[in-house]
């Protein structure tokens, strides 16, 4: 910013055209930073969008920041499965409930896209694990 200032400064106007005056190059360049800012700024805007992902077999309704799935959304998948819950930087990450499509349950907390913190799996035949995940791995009852 220092730089530009002191090249506006150093322009002689002697030589410039008619319309391009100081001050014209001035008001320019302030209209050129705001809009730059606002550029950066208004990506980071949550916005609740729907989208159809991998050629339209994954459809995401939820909030979307910087162009990532980020927030609270739920995502379909093409089988059945479904996802409903948090989402950071496009994967699951914090509270949220998976529903495979073959029958079987996860509700709890998840990390980096994966069951992970405290959680409750219902199998197909309705066996229920009901404790601590890590990684995706059942760890033990609470």
């Amino acid at each position: 910013m220092n730089k530009l200032i002191h090249h506006l400064q150093t322009i002689d106007v002697k030589n410039l055209p008619s319309y391009l005056t100081r001050s014209r190059i001035e008001k320019a360049c302030v209209a050129l930073i705001i809009l730059c800012a606002l550029s950066v700024f208004l990506g980071r805007i949550p916005r609740q969008q729907t989208l159809s992902l991998d050629s339209g077999k994954i459809t995401y309704h939820g909030t979307v920041i910087a162009s990532k799935l980020s927030g609270q959304g739920t995502l379909t998948f093409e089988n059945g499965d479904t996802y409903k819950g948090q989402f950071k930087n496009g994967m699951f990450d914090g509270k949220g409930t998976f529903r495979s499509a073959s029958g079987w349950t996860y509700e709890g907390e998840f990390k980096n896209g994966i069951a992970d913190g405290e959680g409750k799996l219902t199998t197909q035949a309705k066996v229920i694990y009901e404790g601590t995940f890590k990684q995706g791995i059942y760890q033990h009852a609470n």
